[in-house]
């Protein structure tokens, strides 16, 4: 959306001449808009050959079409459900959860026969549709398209003043939002998606201390959600480990060199402190006390997963939000 209002819209300003005492001064009118159809057909082409070539290769072999069938099927799982068998941290694991606790109040807690027969057929909750999943997707996106448009107008209006920089930052941040969009909302996404947000943020985590905080806080909880993926007794002690000495090392390192607006600020607030005690206790819970209480009879084997699951997703889901006020706050800086 940046590109299609900067590159695709040229700017003309309409130029009047007026008599004043037998002589003719210039005066600059309005701005105007005008669509370029040849920078668009240029932008289209470029698009089109950068999302066709990685097809190029898989075109090439003796079948084509199975080929790309079978990419088809995996880039859009729609057969496989909703959520992946070990839920990834985000909206719809909260929303699966929701479902089975509402589950269990209703065949708990006595109700009227009236309202048992009307709530019974929303319970559990229904399961999204592919369809309306992207649909809510698109709107998880729109406002990256909003301020892409905004700041592009922006630029093509006061390209003489506007920073550069402004327009590259919020390009970095909107990349962010956008990955974290498609993570939170999108249908069937695995739990190792998170990456695609955290890997662009570290761009950003050394330009203001929002922007570190958010660094912080989505690696801490991303990564902590990958955990339960190494589950052999050998590497429990590995994972914690290298863990512990990135997060520590990440903090150190940007509470140094971040610059704060005020000289006592840190990057850790009591937010931080609270994940870090409910991941703590997670973690217990997840390596020690399930094995030894709940493992052994087979009961709620996939307690750890849903816990981890939802708890992360709960923080995942703050930095979701506060990732697009950052982008927002970027966007409309002059």
């Amino acid at each position: 959306f940046y590109l299609l209002r900067h590159h695709c819209f040229i700017v003309k300003k309409e130029i009047s001449y007026k008599n004043y005492n037998n002589r003719k001064e210039k005066h600059q009118g309005e701005m105007k808009f005008c669509f370029s159809w040849k920078r668009f057909v240029i932008l289209a082409v470029v698009t089109l050959v950068c999302f066709v070539g990685p097809f190029i290769p898989f075109l090439m072999q003796s079948n084509p079409i199975e080929q790309l069938e079978q990419m088809l099927k995996r880039l859009f799982p729609f057969g496989r459900g909703l959520v992946h068998d070990y839920w990834a941290a985000n909206v719809w694991a909260l929303y699966l959860f929701a479902s089975r606790v509402a589950t269990v109040a209703f065949r708990r807690i006595p109700i009227h026969d009236d309202i048992r027969s009307l709530v019974q057929p929303f319970i559990p909750f229904p399961e999204p549709t592919p369809g309306l999943v992207a649909i809510i997707l698109l709107f998880g996106l729109v406002p990256t398209m909003i301020y892409a448009w905004k700041v592009g107008t922006s630029s093509l209006k006061r390209w003489w003043q506007l920073n550069s920089f402004i327009p590259a930052m919020f390009f970095v941040h909107g990349v962010v939002f956008s990955s974290f969009s498609a993570f939170m909302l999108g249908f069937h996404v695995h739990e190792k998606a998170i990456m695609t947000a955290i890997i662009p943020l570290t761009l950003l985590a050394t330009t203001s201390c929002y922007s570190a905080r958010l660094f912080i806080r989505t690696s801490y909880l991303g990564i902590f959600a990958l955990l339960p993926l190494l589950f052999r007794t050998e590497e429990l002690l590995l994972k914690v480990a290298l863990y512990v000495t990135w997060l520590s090392g990440a903090i150190f390192t940007l509470d140094s060199v971040v610059p704060k607006a005020k000289g006592n600020e840190t990057l850790l607030t009591l937010f931080d402190y609270i994940a870090f005690f409910i991941m703590t206790c997670l973690l217990l819970f997840m390596e020690v006390i399930h094995p030894i209480v709940f493992l052994p009879s087979g009961r709620l084997e996939f307690l750890p997963l849903m816990a981890t699951s939802v708890a992360c997703g709960i923080g995942l889901l703050y930095c979701w939000m506060e990732s697009s006020v950052i982008m927002i706050v970027t966007a409309t800086k002059r």
